[in-house]
């Protein structure tokens, strides 16, 4: 049943051109004898080849527009859709920063690192201009390693109070980057 309704327009000219061949069949011979009538309807027909070409052109220009304004209204979309997603992400990011620093003022060396390492994977699907993206290359290769060396710490070798602070200061610096390129703060509405 849908099918007929998707295509009412292929089958009314499909009947319409059955109708025509029909007509032209029967009024073959009224028409191709008598010169001024086949004259006439020469001429009839040219004109309505014209019309018809016409509309068409016309009709594919307007579609081609169409098609570009949906393009253009999908593309918005998509790329509404990435804000979204990349605030998501970055948010995730600076939520994961949060346990990592929570752990870590609790001590808990080895599940801060892993938080860390959690961040990395995330981190990595956060779209960034790149230089950002390299100038935080350095602060995170120096948390992750600063975490590991912590992991390897017990109550005789405590990890310094300076250390655990320098490592939370990076951490700290790598939250203020990532708020800046978050996408909701760029005045993009993300609901």
């Amino acid at each position: 049943m849908n099918s007929i309704k998707y295509n009412k327009l292929r089958i009314f000219y499909a009947i319409a051109s059955i109708i025509i061949l029909y007509v032209a069949y029967k009024y073959n011979d009224a028409i191709v004898k008598d010169t001024a009538n086949f004259n006439e309807f020469s001429y009839v027909g040219g004109v309505a080849t014209l019309v018809a070409l016409m509309i068409t052109i016309f009709e594919v220009v307007h579609n081609i527009r169409i098609s570009k304004s949906i393009q253009d209204e999908a593309r918005k979309i998509i790329d509404h859709t990435k804000q979204i997603e990349g605030a998501s992400f970055i948010s995730e990011c600076l939520s994961t920063l949060d346990e990592v620093n929570d752990h870590l003022s609790g001590e808990r060396y080895l599940i801060s690192l892993k938080c860390f390492q959690h961040f990395r994977r995330t981190y990595v699907r956060v779209s960034c201009v790149d230089a950002i993206k390299q100038n935080m290359t350095d602060t995170l290769k120096d948390v992750e390693l600063a975490l590991h060396q912590a992991t390897h710490t017990n109550t005789q070798a405590p990890l310094p109070k300076g250390k655990r602070k320098q490592i939370q200061e990076n951490i700290m610096s790598i939250k203020m980057a990532l708020e800046n390129i978050n996408p909701a703060n760029r005045g993009a509405h993300v609901s």
